[in-house]
């Protein structure tokens, strides 16, 4: 598979997929979001505060379509119920069935547009807030995530499949410690395999890997140089935490911070 450079307009489709439907009759919006916690009055105010203000800059046929989407985000911000980010950007079109929120992980101007979608205060964040595989290892199974935006999400879970050998009589011929090897070389070769295939999508700027000392190592051995290259970091996540999304929620926060200040 070739390689496609990495494209911020990937990666946004990639979490947004409705945008590539998005035509000139599209309600974009952005806003601050509660960090502290979901809590939907701090909603219906907000709401309420966009349509007092941006009605009267709007025309006839921006404010039917304000009227007929506005309500349609308010209700999917209500199911999605989202907390922890700085902000959210909100796209709607009842045709062709639009209706998608992003998560943004830094502050960004309260913004209304109707006509295409509005998307380059999110495409700026992800230049800030370059999107990353994470690659998570052991020598048993491996778990792939997707870091972008302030979106954290699972990609990919792979098991090695224990590979078999028997002589002519049927007796096998490998010992315990021998199966464990193949099984764990075949996980590895199948984590290596699809994390290849994610990077050359065009979706991920870079790739972190997470795992023991040994794992990692032959995790790493089994990627083609140009994507070796793309590591930029190691985290100290596990697959043996029972919290290992918010592990990794906090040490790319904790990356994010630092990038930050450098």
């Amino acid at each position: 598979m070739k390689t496609i450079a990495y494209s911020p307009l990937n990666a946004l489709f990639a979490v947004a997929p409705g945008l590539r439907l998005a035509t000139d009759h599209t309600l974009s919006l952005y806003l601050p979001a509660r960090s502290e916690g979901y809590d939907d009055r701090y909603y219906d105010i907000l709401f309420g505060d966009v349509l007092h203000r941006y009605r009267e800059r709007l025309g006839r046929k921006e404010l039917a379509v304000l009227d007929a989407e506005l309500p349609r985000l308010r209700a999917h911000i209500g199911i999605l119920r989202p907390a922890g980010s700085a902000a959210l950007g909100a796209f709607a079109q009842t045709a062709p069935d639009l209706l998608e929120i992003v998560a943004l992980p830094l502050t960004t101007p309260e913004r209304l547009e109707v006509g295409e979608a509005l998307l380059a205060p999110a495409l700026r964040q992800l230049e800030a807030v370059e999107p990353a595989l994470v690659a998570v290892v052991d020598k048993e199974e491996a778990r792939l995530f997707g870091s972008i935006l302030d979106e954290i999400f699972a990609t990919g879970h792979l098991t090695g499949v224990e590979v078999r050998h028997s002589k002519a009589g049927g007796t096998s011929a490998l010992s315990n410690q021998r199966r464990a090897e193949n099984r764990a070389r075949a996980n590895l070769d199948a984590a290596a395999t699809e994390t290849i295939r994610k990077l050359r999508t065009g979706v991920y700027a870079s790739l972190l890997v997470a795992g023991p000392d040994e794992a990692r190592a032959e995790f790493e051995k089994l990627l083609p140089g140009d994507l070796r290259a793309r590591i930029t970091d190691h985290l100290s996540a596990s697959l043996d935490s029972a919290t290992l999304t918010a592990d990794l929620r906090r040490e790319l926060s904790i990356l994010r911070m630092a990038g930050a200040t450098a």
